[in-house]
């Protein structure tokens, strides 16, 4: 028989080490079935906003190797225009040691070098021109790729099972705008309600599977990238009018054969 014990924390009560066990199981074990199988990514929050000078990583929940990271107080790391790419990652050190703790110390970088190293995540991307501001907000879906002075999430990985895949703040205005066109077959419609209706990522493979679907098509790169670019294909194709191939009915050929 299984037993699930709670401890209670009252006044007057003397604080025991079975409960304080008890405590560390819950926490740690929680986050460790919750979350099997889930790649490194965010798994929450960590939103980014910026000022004139500043980038500011908010409060989340960060995934990385089998073990969620809160991040309970807002990040900043000033940055400067320097007119090529740069990247802004999350660096998560190597498990340290001390007599009563286990942890990672956690901090951001700011660097022009593209490749992931070892305990690095990226957050953000940008090209920042000299006497600009760099902006946080978009005009519309596809201005989430604009080279210049706009901070860039496509690329940063958010936690689901399996593979990694956008964020859903992305997803979620790809199915506003969606919405807002004039030719959203049923299946369209559908897709985006579910994303609309559900606080978290959309699997990569639920994405890949409604793209090969609209675009009847495989995709070849499903990098972040290359499933944002193929859902700006989709919503320019609605906004034009153009409905998918495959909800198209198929015409029948007929062969008729003469003596």
């Amino acid at each position: 028989m299984l037993t699930q014990a709670i401890p209670l924390f009252q006044d007057g009560h003397i604080l025991r080490r079975e409960m304080l066990i008890a405590l560390s199981d819950y926490a740690y074990l929680t986050s460790q079935l919750v979350y099997k199988g889930y790649s490194d990514g965010i798994l929450a929050g960590c939103e980014l906003t910026t000022t004139k000078d500043n980038i500011i990583l908010n409060s989340g929940i960060v995934f990385y190797k089998g073990q969620a990271y809160l991040i309970k107080e807002p990040m900043t790391i000033a940055y400067y225009p320097t007119n090529t790419t740069t990247i802004l990652k999350l660096y998560i050190s190597d498990e340290l040691r001390e007599p009563n703790f286990v942890y990672r110390e956690i901090d951001l970088i700011l660097t022009e070098e593209s490749d992931l190293h070892k305990n690095e995540l990226e957050l953000c991307r940008f090209k920042l021109q000299q006497g600009a501001k760099l902006r946080d907000q978009y005009q519309n879906f596809e201005d989430r790729n604009t080279i210049f002075d706009t901070l860039n999430r496509i690329h940063a990985p958010f936690a689901t099972k399996g593979e990694s895949t956008l964020s859903w703040d992305i997803t979620r205005a790809f199915a506003k705008e969606m919405f807002d066109t004039k030719s959203l077959t049923d299946f369209d419609a559908f897709f985006c309600m579910q994303i609309l209706n559900q606080p978290y990522p959309v699997s990569k493979e639920a994405l890949a599977a409604y793209l090969k679907q609209s675009n009847a098509l495989n995709l070849s790169d499903q990098s972040n990238l290359g499933i944002y670019t193929e859902l700006v294909k989709v919503l320019k194709d609605r906004q034009n009018g153009k409905t998918s191939s495959s909800n198209k009915e198929s015409t029948k050929k007929w062969k008729v054969s003469v003596d």
